[in-house]
């Protein structure tokens, strides 16, 4: 155990803080009241349904033995039919039970994995949990606790399992890896997993009496179809069940929504757990790494399918090639890399944009990030961490990394060869540079398209003229851009509250509350600020691009190319996308389900003689431009297009699906490669500028 690899725990511990919060006891409490709710409705249900069965069995069998004749025998065993078909639909569900299966899970031993296995006996000890039952390995970025269900766990101890995403372990360090096991050990402490097992369970009976009914209606329908008698009864227990689910639905309602908000509670609860034992802070900078690190995970799977499509390899690591995503990251935002992590801060998460709405998110399971952190900064309980990479813990880490690489390409037969490490640094490496501009602009240009129609940056400005490069990129102007986005996010968001029936009543706006009546106002609010913003940082772009001409010297007119050519590239793009937009427009009217053969034919005739046409001409202009620069994958579906006669349907044998899924990859990869020409053109512009002026600033030709 001396050798155990194991971060140390905060100094300070505040044992108070640890106790369920008044929040989290009244949840706990209205949880308890819907399941009792639940419970009341579905005996009453039950009740009534025995006594329905009874009833009408009772009647049944009378009639047959009063009456003795085909009639009454086929009256009777109908009426004892529907009193068991209504018993049946409320029992049936009981019985089922829920697997929480993933195929690409594998369980793992404490003889394979010694120290992971130490690790968390002592993460258990220091949190008072119990071991978990089975520990698992799977490739995600992700940690949680599950178990198996079914109705009688939610009156049984059931004990939990642990899975661990390798995606996670190679995003994090070892206190973070920490902070993350001991929150989901938080859950395994919480006597509210009882309550959480318990409303799965009854969500998951009235979920299926509502809407999985598939086995139920064809059991009815099959018995129906053996005579009209019966059949007549099916709909009398069809009619009936239908009542019972009008009633469950509005009990369903009421549990789930008391859940979530239990739900919410319990992740405070285990985050304040977790602080204990790892330092809040290493669980809010492990929560800020995760938010990146599934999507360099899932940039990682997107490309290996494309590299498997495309050129007919595999990765030997996707792991690595995750990283190599997280190493660009770090390239293209300038942030520090400790032990091939780049130090990614709850701070620079939230530099991409914050709103300024609060509120309670009814149907959320879980916290925002900016609610956690809030949180842990109240427990006030954090540590130095530990920069170790958290593979420590692992046997023959390298081997795992394959093992689960091998795992996504399950099923795939035909030949390929195998690309390193390396080779894929480098691809991703020459993405993140050609998307990339100039560090010097300090983020001002970034993360938009500056439209040239309507800001024509080479017209007269009444705004005064700025001399000094300071003065127009730093910090403050970046900011601007992010607070126009932000805004208008915040003003779709008062719209959908408006539009939709959220439940939400109220929220905050900068810290003032208001009714959902008010969202009219704050709109408006924000629609007069937005077009402010959108004016100054119009004038902004409009004074930038005069001081780069003002200092220009000779070479004004080579400037001013630049702009045009941007500007030309910018138009031509619209055309090309409203290509696009009417060749979609054709194609989903010509998949149209409620269209004559008459109509569906006219416009596949549009599809070949106007719209394949007009994007053959695209095509052909796009092949001389970029020659063999272009995509392989692109160029060779465009050649083939181009030489092709798609006809897409046929009167006689319908849609050739293979045509139309060709069409919609290459339109796909159309979009993508004209952006990256528009952007092109747009860094070129904004190079130019820059390169123009440090030359006859330093005197200097760059």
């Amino acid at each position: 155990m001396s050798n155990l690899l194991y971060p140390a725990a905060p100094e300070r511990v505040f044992e108070e803080k640890l106790q369920p919060s008044p929040a989290f006891r009244k949840q706990a409490t209205k949880v308890v009241a819907a399941i009792l709710l639940f419970l009341f409705t579905y005996i009453t249900l039950l009740a009534g349904a025995i006594l329905l069965a009874i009833g009408y069995g009772y009647a049944g069998v009378w009639m047959i033995i009063a009456w003795p004749n085909k009639l009454t025998l086929l009256l009777g065993a109908a009426l004892i039919f529907l009193g068991l078909a209504v018993l049946y639909f409320l029992i049936k569900f009981i019985f089922a039970r829920s697997k929480d299966e993933k195929p690409s899970r594998k369980e793992i031993t404490e003889k394979e994995q010694p120290e992971l296995f130490a690790f968390i006996r002592q993460l258990t000890k220091d949190t008072n949990t119990p071991f978990p039952k089975k520990i698992f390995l799977s490739p995600d970025v992700n940690a949680c606790v599950f178990y198996h269900s079914s109705f009688w766990s939610m009156f049984l101890p059931v004990r939990k399992n642990l899975e661990i995403g390798l995606g996670l372990v190679n995003s994090v360090n070892l206190s973070e890896f920490k902070a993350v096991m001991a929150h989901e050990f938080g859950h395994f402490s919480q006597r509210s997993m009882k309550l959480g097992s318990f409303t799965y369970n009854a969500n998951r009976i009235i979920y299926n009496m509502l809407y999985d009914n598939t086995g139920y209606n064809n059991f009815l329908s099959s018995v129906g179809s053996a005579h009209a008698f019966l059949a007549l009864f099916a709909n009398i227990a069809v009619g009936i069940a239908t009542g019972i689910q009008s009633v469950l639905k509005a009990v369903y309602g009421v549990i789930n929504k008391s859940y979530m908000a239990l739900s919410r509670q319990m992740e405070y609860h285990a985050d304040t757990v977790a602080a204990s034992v790892a330092g809040g802070n290493n669980l809010v900078t492990a929560l800020s790494r995760i938010e990146m690190a599934a999507s360099c995970y899932e940039a990682a799977l997107d490309a290996a399918s494309e590299w498997l499509t495309d050129k007919k390899q595999v990765s030997t690591n996707i792991f690595s090639n995750q990283l190599s995503y997280f190493k660009g990251m770090a390239l293209e935002y300038d942030l520090p890399v400790k032990n091939e992590l780049p130090d990614i801060t709850y701070e620079f998460v939230s530099s991409f944009g914050s709103s300024r709405i609060n509120y309670s998110e009814q149907w959320a399971s879980h916290p925002t990030l900016a609610q956690r952190k809030a949180n842990m900064d109240d427990a006030d309980m954090n540590v130095a961490p530990d920069e170790t990479s958290a593979w420590q813990l692992f046997c023959n880490a390298a081997l795992l990394q394959e093992q689960f690489t091998q795992g996504i390409y399950h099923g795939i037969t035909s030949e390929h060869t195998t690309y390193s490490t390396q080779e894929f640094d480098q691809w991703v490496s020459k993405k993140i540079e050609d998307r990339q501009l100039p560090a010097a602009y300090k983020g001002y240009y970034d993360k938009r398209i500056i439209d040239p129609r309507e800001t024509d940056l080479a017209a007269p400005s009444d705004a005064p003229p700025v001399n000094n490069f300071d003065e127009l990129f730093n910090e403050n102007n970046r900011q601007l851009w992010t607070s126009i986005t932000s805004n208008q996010k915040d003003m779709a968001l008062l719209k959908a509250f408006q539009a939709q029936d959220t439940g939400i009543k109220s929220f905050d706006f900068d810290g003032s509350k208001y009714n959902i009546d008010d969202c009219y106002t704050i709109i408006a609010q924000l629609e007069v600020e937005i077009n402010t913003q959108l004016a100054r940082q119009h004038q902004l772009d409009q004074q930038s691009f005069h001081f780069f001409l003002n200092h220009a010297g000779t070479r004004k007119e080579e400037l001013q190319a630049t702009f045009n050519q941007y500007k030309e590239q910018y138009i031509e793009q619209e055309n090309r996308l409203q290509v696009l937009e009417n060749l979609n427009k054709v194609l989903r009217s010509l998949i149209e389900d409620e269209i004559s053969m008459a109509q569906r034919v006219q416009i596949k005739d549009q599809l070949e003689k106007e719209e394949q046409v007009k994007l053959k001409t695209l095509l052909e202009k796009l092949l001389t431009q970029q020659g063999s620069s272009m995509d392989e994958r692109l160029t060779r579906l465009s050649q083939e297009f181009i030489a092709s006669q798609y006809t897409y349907f046929d009167e006689y044998s319908g849609f050739n699906r293979e045509e139309l899924n060709t069409l919609v990859r290459l339109m796909n990869l159309l979009r993508d490669a004209w952006a990256g020409q528009q952007f092109a053109a747009y860094k070129n512009m904004l190079e130019t500028q820059l390169h123009i002026y440090e030359q006859q600033r330093t005197g200097v030709r760059v």
